[in-house]
């Protein structure tokens, strides 16, 4: 007899049993492999992204010196400075001519302050006997005595036709006439004084004042050329 059952053999051997048949191997389940967990890095936060004023140009130059080379629009301080100081001065000087409207004569006459600008301010006038002649021949034109008016502004001539003379001007007016304070004020101005003579004339002497001054020496110029008066 052979050691061996066959198949049949042992399915009948189940079957008495009340087993039906054999039964598939079972596995237990084999776990799968445990893995490290895994840690991840938190994400940076995301802020919005402005566009910053100055981006994308040179920086400015470091301010290397004091307030006044600081520059301020076109010019630097000490520029702007230099433009107040300057407009300062002109406005002092401006108010200082503004103000003496009048002064006084050696004499304590008064006598208006010539305005700078006029011609007729120390600093450019000068004495001359027919700028000063012409000035009062138009002022007794002015005054409706010009055709009976006549002035001389040279002693030697005048000497020829009139009696008494000035070494500077001489007047002489047909008819009566009388040194009035109209031409009193425009002689002392000039730093001259009209004076009459006896036979009717008018001759004009320098004042004690700066220009009077100036009369009496352009007086000794005139004798040195050779005048006679």
């Amino acid at each position: 007899m052979s050691d061996f059952l066959s198949d049949e053999e042992i399915d009948e051997m189940y079957d008495d049993a009340g087993i039906g048949g054999p039964q598939p191997v079972q596995y237990a389940p084999v776990p799968a492999p445990m893995q490290a967990p895994v840690h991840h890095a938190p994400s940076a936060p995301v802020y919005p992204v402005y566009p910053i004023s100055g981006m994308g140009q040179a920086p400015a130059a470091a301010d290397s010196g004091n307030l006044l080379t600081r520059q301020l629009g076109p010019l630097p301080v000490w520029g702007w400075g230099l433009i107040a100081a300057g407009v300062g001065v002109g406005g002092y000087f401006w108010w200082q001519n503004k103000g003496k409207s009048v002064s006084a004569n050696a004499d304590g006459s008064p006598s208006a302050a010539p305005a700078l600008g006029t011609g007729d301010d120390d600093s450019k006038w000068s004495p001359s006997r027919s700028r000063f002649g012409d000035q009062l021949q138009r002022h007794f034109t002015r005054k409706g005595m010009g055709d009976r008016c006549t002035v001389y502004t040279d002693a030697d001539d005048a000497k020829k036709k009139l009696k008494h003379v000035s070494p500077l001007i001489t007047i002489k007016i047909e008819g009566q006439y009388k040194v009035d304070k109209d031409l009193e004020k425009l002689c002392r101005r000039e730093g001259l004084n009209p004076t009459a003579h006896e036979d009717g004339s008018i001759g004009l002497y320098p004042i004690e004042s700066k220009r009077g001054k100036e009369w009496e020496e352009y007086i000794d110029a005139l004798r040195d050329d050779g005048q006679s008066v």
